[in-house]
């Protein structure tokens, strides 16, 4: 499982497989079972899974749009994607230390 997730982060999938296979595909699946989960797992608990798959899938998107090659385009709104990505798992951060205050 580790060498996926290291692969996954160095972005060795290519461009279109990391966006749409493990960013798109693979939040929308789990995100998916929190609403169930949130009566046996501690919502923190889960936040903080999904924002540790999140930061490794937006590291993906990123080192796999600089690798990439194709139409330049894609490469500049996948790392404006993950931009974006990063900038929401800060604000959810942030809004995690708030509850604990």
């Amino acid at each position: 499982m580790y060498i996926i997730f290291k692969a996954l982060k160095d972005g060795d999938f290519g461009l279109a497989k990391t966006y749409w296979l493990f960013g798109v595909l693979g939040n929308f699946l789990l995100s998916l079972p929190g609403y169930l989960l949130i009566e046996l797992v501690p919502i923190v608990i889960y936040t903080l899974f999904t924002l540790a798959y999140g930061v490794i899938v937006l590291l993906g998107i990123w080192n796999s749009a600089s690798r990439y090659t194709g139409f330049k385009l894609w490469s500049i709104l996948a790392k404006l994607a993950a931009i974006i990505g990063i900038l929401y798992a800060i604000v959810t951060i942030f809004i995690l230390f708030a509850l604990f205050q």
